[in-house]
């Protein structure tokens, strides 16, 4: 684990790539380039005790500073792109502390069966 000593640039941005409808484009916010997927805060008030369809469509706003999460179809649409990398930060914001746990890439098999996964 890693102790983060940067400025984090956020920027409000969105794409249609991630988006079920083309004609509609899915808000992000990227940190340093990296897309949120999930921002967890305590004493948020969005929970995430939620069922399926909302883990699936995502829920809360990225540009807030609330409980957020990406939705799963979003992050399936992204993984399909290929060229991934998944960056996990642990961060306590009362002390400005962030550290890297990992980046972990994968590379996802579909054309054989069973789907096989290999990741570094």
């Amino acid at each position: 684990m890693f102790l983060l000593d940067y400025a984090a640039n956020y920027e409000e941005t969105s794409t249609t790539a991630l988006s079920a409808n083309p004609a509609v484009a899915v808000p992000l916010l990227t940190i340093n380039g990296w897309i949120l997927m999930q921002r967890k805060v305590t004493g948020g008030s969005m929970s995430f005790n939620h069922n399926w369809a909302t883990y699936r469509d995502g829920f809360g706003s990225a540009a807030g500073n609330d409980n957020y999460w990406l939705g799963l179809d979003k992050i399936y649409r992204l993984v399909q792109m290929g060229g991934i990398t998944l960056r996990v930060e642990v961060c306590k914001l009362t002390q400005l502390l962030c550290y890297l746990v990992g980046l972990y890439s994968c590379l996802f098999q579909f054309s054989s069966f069973p789907k096989s996964t290999v990741c570094a």
